[in-house]
This record gives C-alpha cells, sequence and structure tokens, in this order.
C-alpha cells in the first residue's frame, strides 16, 4: 500500500477530479402526503362505479375496485421511486418501477419555478413545483407534492446556482457537498414593488369584459345538451318564449329583451368580478436581488419568480373600457411562453400588475427592464396611407354588400354605404395609435384602435424581424413588422411604410446581433 503522504510515483493513475455534475447541491423525494391525495383522487375516481354496482349492477364493483388498486399502485410506485437532484449543471428527475425515466433539464435552459397549492394541499403544507423552460411547451416538468421548506430551498438553491454562487462548490469534493440541502444560500433582502388593493382588483373584473366567453359556453351548453338529447325539448321552450312575445306590445318586447341583455352582462360582470378578486386576492410583486417574485390566490395561492434577465417582453394593455378608466395591466413574458394579446397565460403566471394607474404602470418599467430608465425614447408614428388603405378596404366590402343584397332589400341596400366612413374612421383610430421608438438597447412598439397596447423589447432578445406586404399594402407602399422574441409572444406592427418598416428592421436586426456577439 502506497502512503497517501508520498508522491504518486510514474505511471501510477493520475488522480481524478471530481466532476461539477458530481455536486449534490439538493436531493428529494415527493412528501409522504402525496399518497393522501391521491387516495381522495382515487376515490373520488371510483365513486361512481360503486353507485353503479350498488344501485344497478354488480359488476360495476368490481371495475371500481380494479381502478382503485391501479391507481393507488401506481401512485404509491410514483411516491417510492420519484427523486429529483439538482446539481451545479442540471435537475435530474427519475422516476418509474416497469418503465424508468429519467429527465435531465440543464440550468441555463430553466426560465422559472411555479409554486401552486390548493387548500387541501395548504392544509398538508404541500407545494406543487412546476419546472419550465424555453421549449415552448410551459411545463417542463411536476413535483406535485413537495415540502414548502424543500419547494423553498430548491427554487433558493437554483437560482444560486444560476447566479453563479455554485463555483466553489463545484471545485470541493462531491462527499462535502452532498448534504447542500442543510445550509441553504443566505435569503437576500426583498423589496415590495407592487402592491394590489382590492380596488384595484374590483376595477379588473368590473372592466374585464369577454363575450367571447358566454359564446364558447353557450355554444358547450348546446353541445351537451345535444348529446343529452334535451335540445328538441329546448327548441320547444324557445318557440313557446317566441310566441307568447309575439303577443306582447312592441314597446314592452324591447324593454323585456334590454332587461335580458343587461341581466347576461351583469352576470359577466359579477363572475369576472369575483374570478379575479378569488384568482388574484393579495397580490404582491416583490423583488430579490435580481428576480422579481409573485405572489397571490385565495382557494389556490400561486407563487412564481420571474428573473429580470429571462425577460423577453414587457406589455402594458388598455383595451377600450381601461383606457377610458386611465389604467392598465402590465404582464411580462419570458422564453417558453406565447399567448394571444389581451390574454392570460395560464394561471396569470405572465401577470405582473393586475391593473394600476398608468403612470404607475410607466414607473414599473425600470425594475422590470433595467437600463430602460436611460433611454430616449422618440415615438414615431406610422403613415397617413394607413386611413386611405382601410377606406378602401370599407369601400370594397360595401360594393360587395350592395350588390348582394340590392335585389332582396332595394334601396335599404344602400345602407353598405355607411361602411365607407366607418372604416375611414377606424383607420383613423388606428393611425392615431400607431407608433414605434427605438432607443438602442431597447424598441417600443405600441398599437391599437380604441383600446392601445404598448411593448417594450430588449433589442438583445429579439430573435427575428419580419416585414410581411400584403396585395392592398403594397399597392399603397405599406408593410407589416414582427418582432419575435424567445418563445414568447410576437409583437406586430401593422402598416407602416416600407421604408419605415425596412429601416426599423435594420436597426433591430443590427442592435440584436450586436448584442449576441457581446453575450458570445
Amino acid at each position: 500500500m502506497t502512503d497517501a503522504s508520498e508522491p504518486p510515483h510514474e505511471g501510477d493513475p493520475a488522480p481524478v477530479a471530481p466532476r461539477p455534475n458530481d455536486v449534490i447541491l439538493a436531493r428529494g423525494h415527493l412528501h409522504p402526503a402525496i399518497l393522501l391525495l391521491r387516495l381522495v383522487d382515487v376515490l373520488r375516481q371510483v365513486a361512481v362505479w360503486v353507485l353503479i354496482g350498488v344501485f344497478a349492477a354488480r359488476w360495476a364493483l368490481v371495475a371500481a375496485g380494479v381502478l382503485f388498486l391501479l391507481n393507488l399502485g401506481y401512485a404509491v410506485a410514483r411516491y417510492l421511486t420519484l427523486e429529483y437532484t439538482l446539481t451545479p449543471e442540471e435537475l435530474r428527475i427519475r422516476e418509474g418501477l416497469l418503465e424508468r425515466q429519467e429527465r435531465r433539464i440543464p440550468l441555463d435552459r430553466i426560465q422559472d419555478l411555479g409554486f401552486e397549492s390548493t387548500i387541501l394541499r395548504r392544509v398538508l403544507g404541500l407545494v406543487v413545483v412546476q419546472v419550465e423552460t424555453a421549449s415552448g411547451r410551459g411545463v417542463e416538468a411536476r413535483l406535485d407534492a413537495l415540502s414548502r421548506a424543500d419547494a423553498e430551498h430548491l427554487r433558493a438553491v437554483l437560482l444560486a446556482a444560476r447566479r453563479g454562487g455554485t463555483t466553489s462548490a463545484a471545485a470541493a469534493p462531491a462527499d462535502a457537498v452532498t448534504n447542500a440541502a442543510a445550509t441553504p444560500p443566505e435569503p437576500e433582502p426583498e423589496w415590495v414593488v407592487h402592491r394590489s388593493t382590492a380596488g384595484e382588483l374590483l376595477l379588473r373584473g368590473i372592466t374585464d369584459l369577454r363575450l367571447s366567453a358566454f359564446v364558447l359556453v353557450g355554444f358547450a351548453a348546446l353541445e351537451f345538451g345535444d348529446r343529452l338529447g334535451m335540445v328538441a325539448q329546448l327548441q320547444g321552450v324557445a318557440r313557446s318564449f317566441r310566441d307568447w312575445v309575439d303577443r306582447l306590445p312592441t314597446s314592452t318586447a324591447i324593454v323585456l329583451f334590454a332587461g335580458l341583455l343587461f341581466a347576461v352582462m351583469a352576470f359577466g360582470v359579477v363572475t369576472a368580478t369575483i374570478g379575479n378578486l378569488v384568482q388574484f386576492h393579495g397580490f404582491t410583486l416583490t423583488l430579490r436581488g435580481d428576480v422579481l417574485q409573485r405572489r397571490y390566490g385565495l382557494l389556490t395561492t400561486r407563487a412564481k419568480t420571474l428573473p429580470r434577465a429571462r425577460i423577453q417582453r414587457v406589455a402594458v394593455e388598455q383595451p377600450w373600457l381601461r383606457r377610458l378608466l386611465g389604467v392598465a395591466v402590465v404582464k411580462a413574458d419570458s422564453a417558453g411562453g406565447s399567448r394571444s394579446e389581451g390574454e392570460d397565460a395560464a394561471g396569470g403566471f405572465d401577470v405582473v400588475v393586475p391593473l394600476c394607474r398608468l403612470p404607475v404602470a410607466d414607473a414599473l418599467l425600470p425594475a422590470l427592464l433595467p437600463g430602460i430608465e436611460n433611454e430616449r425614447f422618440g415615438w414615431l408614428r406610422g403613415s397617413p396611407r394607413l386611413v386611405v388603405r382601410t377606406t378602401l378596404q370599407g369601400a370594397l366590402f360595401a360594393a360587395i354588400t350592395l350588390a348582394a343584397t340590392w335585389h332582396a332589400a332595394g334601396a335599404l341596400a344602400l345602407l353598405a354605404l355607411l361602411f365607407v366612413p366607418v372604416w375611414a374612421l377606424l383607420g383613423v383610430l388606428v393611425w392615431r395609435n400607431l407608433g414605434f421608438a427605438h432607443g438602442g438597447a431597447f424598441v417600443a412598439l405600441r398599437h391599437g384602435v380604441i383600446g392601445r397596447y404598448l411593448a417594450w423589447v430588449p433589442t438583445a432578445k429579439i430573435q427575428a424581424v419580419v416585414v410581411r406586404q400584403g396585395p392592398v399594402a403594397q399597392l399603397l407602399g405599406l408593410a407589416d413588422l414582427t418582432v419575435y422574441v424567445a418563445g414568447g409572444s410576437p409583437t406586430r406592427l401593422p402598416d407602416l411604410t416600407v421604408g419605415d418598416a425596412r429601416r426599423l428592421a435594420h436597426a433591430l436586426a443590427q442592435d440584436a446581433a450586436a448584442a449576441a456577439a457581446k453575450a458570445w
């Protein structure tokens, strides 16, 4: 045996240095209380089968027993086999008994960790941890039952590792840091950036009028009724109601329908208000180091971190009613998520401030996009030819409508000519709201009709800039400019002049390339 103090002899194998990936910063399993949650879920799933077996067919009891054993067995197997391991390079999640699965997520690909906790989970002290990446699929991995202490520690260690706080740990022997969970990193001071009031949440609900939701609910209810064979009965009720209305005086019928319309709108306002109060109850935006965190929720509490370096775009959204009231919603997109304009991401995880006054939204920008306070933006408008384009579109639509309805409606078909001034007015409104400003490190894009939508995009985050022209736009020398960021929602700026669109696209592409070269 060679003494450890002696230098290695020639020909001896060189000592193997520990790899950074061998260093374990955090390791854990699901909390045992997950078995209780799964038991409740399984009992809920088999309840219908048990009722069928008791009151109708005995074989349903056998089916309920088989379903109960399979689901509970799967839950037990997942609890026994799932293990997560965090190293300076990746997050590993292993699970499975008959079919083993190991998922490796590099740390630099993890965008965020989102926390959710229902009432039952809060009683049991459990948290659902959602791991998001820039893959565009949203949640890449889900740890559905960690203790709050384990979840907070996992997030703290992950943030420290991404900041490079594990350099010293990576150079240490693996056995010296295997139990890193016992010494969590020292938390940084936390500053409250914004706290929503009950009045703001109430106003958000009142101004959250989404008539499309009523259309979808009505269509779904009609389909469900059709499957149950209730459509014929509903049609009979509708005919009886129509006959009853036909017997009413015209003024009474108008008042009746106005009352029904008001009741539907009032129901929508009440449900939207209650939904917003429940979803965003206690909304608080804080800043710790370079990481923003949002906490909110009444029945289901949510916590979501948002590293400022991961922000791809900040949007200040003002639909028409909120613009009239001078309030706005502030949202931030990170890589891996995409949404339609005016819509919230799942769980509201893209919302930075549910509702605030417009000056407050402007004051929040430096907290979301550091360095923007040093920019000087000179807003430029699009071309007035946009009004000509919309007027031509209105004239074309009016001509088609007039030709299609003249035979049946006669002189009343001339009302279709009103489309021309209406479309011209829409063009004026669009042109007045259209604008862009390029400040070097950031670009600001603004558009809308009656409402207004602003997007602030760091040029270093831009992935592509696309200029498009339709047939009418080519005749008028107009073009649409679309700015794409990594995984986030694209920002479209319509009806710029071709020269403005190409110059802006060229400048943004140059800035993005310079930023990428600097980062490389």
